[in-house]
């Protein structure tokens, strides 16, 4: 009797042995499953498993498909700050709370630029897992990419950028990088703007290897600079256009290849009412424009291609006297007081405007603008409140695989 209850038993044991084996050979099940783990680092740990499972990880077509559902976390941020009135400082401050995959892969990598030994450190660039900064140390500047979650890679260094001094003419210089392919490219640009004259000159240069290479140059006549991008410039380079939120009644545009300048008005809204914009970029063609003034921001979307408001599309408004009010943040829970003529930074906007960080009442606020949730990430104090940029920081993508050997 016993001897039939293991053979059954090894037989029950085997057939469900062929069934996963069914299950977990066959590719296309095998994308279903995997679809369902939730963080990239899961997809790492089922490639290891064996050949097969590496294969249906990391088929670019499975990818696209994974991304879209579970599309990058936003791990924290890079708040670059005026400290004491003189000199640049860089902290990371990670999302809270997180899932712990998510806390785990923060606490294993080294966020912090502490390390780097400097007088003054600033954030110029954070995309997909790598950090660009500025350091001056020893006299002089040094500029290199810093990968948080790969600390072993070090600081990989690169040529100082051309810079020019001209103190008849006021100069814009921004950092720019572009992902093609999953691969970074890096870019200079500068723009030079003579008031006298009312004309600006953009030279543009890419790091190639070693050295800096000049990709393009233009002039045009501009009018109207917008007094509050002094110090900031709302820039965001999209496929090969160069969009700059300098102007009180246009964007300027900058096509790389041409060498051409074109202008796309603001919405009427926007004109008419004044505020702080600030532009990010739009899977496929076109920019997003976000847009904040009296305790509001609107939220844009410009897909035309001859410049004209009539081509702009209101997304989204969202009221933040409210959610601030729910926060407890401040004058905005105290009827009494007008707190329409408190001041509202942009200092970022994540890609397709899925999210905008705030300054306001002290503090730097993290808004979800697809689900409207508004949370205070960061009090500022007297040692901090000089916010130059914040730089979200966002878990790489595509995971990196094992090697396969043949």
């Amino acid at each position: 009797m016993e001897a039939k209850r293991g053979i059954e038993k090894s037989t029950i044991a085997a057939a469900s042995a062929a069934a996963i084996s069914v299950v977990l050979g066959d590719c296309d099940l095998l994308g279903e499953i995997f679809l369902r783990l939730g963080f990239p680092t899961d997809l790492v740990r089922a490639a290891a498993v064996c050949r097969r499972w590496l294969r249906a990880a990391s088929d670019p077509a499975f990818l696209r498909r994974f991304v879209d559902i579970h599309p990058p976390r936003l791990l924290g941020f890079y708040l670059t700050y005026f400290s004491n009135g003189q000199r640049f400082c860089a902290d990371f401050v990670p999302m809270l709370p997180q899932p712990p995959e998510a806390a785990a892969l923060v606490r294993r990598g080294r966020f912090g630029l502490d390390s780097f030994v400097s007088r003054s450190t600033r954030v110029m660039d954070c995309r997909n897992g790598r950090v660009a900064i500025n350091l001056f140390r020893d006299g002089d500047f040094t500029y290199g990419v810093h990968s948080p979650l790969h600390p072993g890679r070090g600081l990989v260094t690169f040529p100082r950028p051309p810079v020019m001094d001209d103190k008849e003419i006021y100069i814009f210089r921004e950092f720019l990088s572009k992902e093609t392919d999953h691969e970074l490219s890096y870019f200079w640009f500068e723009l030079r703007y003579s008031s006298k004259e009312e004309k600006a000159t953009a030279c543009v240069y890419k790091l190639q290897g070693d050295a800096w290479s000049m990709q393009t140059s233009a002039t045009t006549q501009i009018f109207g600079l917008h007094s509050s991008l002094l110090n900031t410039l709302s820039i965001v380079l999209i496929d090969d256009k160069v969009y700059m939120g300098i102007t009180k009644h246009n964007i300027l545009v900058l096509d790389l290849t041409s060498s051409t300048f074109s202008t796309i008005k603001y919405p009427n809204r926007v004109l008419e009412v004044g505020g702080e914009i600030m532009l990010s970029r739009a899977n496929g063609s076109g920019v997003y424009l976000a847009h904040v003034t009296t305790l509001q921001l609107c939220v844009w979307l410009h897909r035309g291609c001859d410049g004209s408001m009539e081509d702009w599309l209101l997304l989204n408004t969202i009221g933040l006297r409210a959610l601030c009010a729910n926060l407890k943040i401040s004058n905005s829970t105290t009827e009494d007081e007008d707190d329409d003529d408190t001041y509202v930074f942009i200092h970022a906007v994540g890609d397709n405007a899925e999210f905008v960080f705030l300054q306001m009442y002290g503090c730097v606020l993290h808004l979800d603008v697809r689900s409207s949730t508004l949370q205070k990430v960061y009090g500022l104090t007297v040692k901090n409140a000089q916010v130059s940029s914040v730089h979200p920081f966002f878990m790489t993508w595509p995971p990196i695989f094992p090697a396969l050997r043949e």
